[in-house]
């Protein structure tokens, strides 16, 4: 699940709206705003801290407008939501896809079922937002897991490459895969991977124009002994489109 909007960047005090996204390969179908489905949704302008708050099933979630220049990060956290395996073989994939194989081994070795188990799973999206001159820089929020943009979409140069910094339990992620999904103008989304650094910090070249989401999954074998889910996963995810200052 990912932030979405059409209108990346936009004058102050004009309309943004902001819609909730669940799908594969930056594709997806609109949800609808219910409380019931996050324990946080809010935006950060000029480092302050505001709630969003939409009339329960309104879609797009959320009708903005800023009366303030600059970087604006939106931020949404979601409630726990559980999935079934009914095959050892769709977790393997799964683990495969997100750089995350040592699982399945593991898998293995705790002798955890091969069929009908489950996982927990959390989601964690931000999505960069430039009003008026876009000047700023995004936030570390302090949630569990996130993608820090390092590098401003909206004031940047077209030939530096873009930073970000993965971060999860308010440390530095090192050797971790970040999976860019790119979408240009006709709606094509083509997919890249790199890696975090020791300090946690991953590099990629980005195209004028185009809209990116960033996505990082961390899976952790669920310890809690009330909980009959035998993993817990966390997404990580960040959207913006890249433009160039000089423009």
């Amino acid at each position: 699940m990912w932030l979405d909007t059409t209108t990346y960047q936009q004058k102050i005090d004009a309309e943004v709206k902001l819609s909730l996204v669940n799908g594969q390969m930056f594709d997806g179908f609109e949800l609808s705003y219910f409380k019931s489905r996050f324990s946080e949704f809010y935006y950060i302008n000029n480092n302050k801290k505001v709630d969003i708050e939409s009339r329960m099933g309104d879609t797009p979630a959320a009708t903005l407008s800023f009366s303030n220049n600059g970087l604006v990060t939106g931020i949404y956290v979601s409630e726990k939501s559980t999935i079934n395996y009914e095959t050892l073989d769709k977790f393997s994939e799964f683990a495969v896809e997100k750089g995350e194989e040592w699982a399945i081994k593991k898998h293995s070795d705790l002798k955890f079922p091969k069929v009908n188990f489950k996982e927990d799973y959390y989601r964690f999206s931000k999505i960069l937002i430039g009003v008026g001159n876009s000047q700023g820089s995004d936030i570390q929020a302090g949630i569990k897991h996130e993608i820090v943009a390092l590098t401003n979409p909206y004031n940047r140069d077209s030939k530096d490459e873009f930073y970000v910094k993965l971060i999860f339990n308010d440390k530095p992620q090192k050797n971790r895969q970040i999976t860019i999904f790119e979408r240009d103008f006709e709606k094509n989304v083509t997919t890249q991977v790199t890696f975090t650094d020791d300090d946690g910090i991953a590099k990629f070249k980005v195209t004028e124009g185009n809209e990116y989401l960033i996505d990082n999954v961390i899976i952790e074998v669920n310890e809690d002994p009330k909980n009959d889910a035998v993993w817990s996963s966390y997404w990580a995810a960040l959207t913006f489109r890249a433009l160039d200052a000089t423009q």
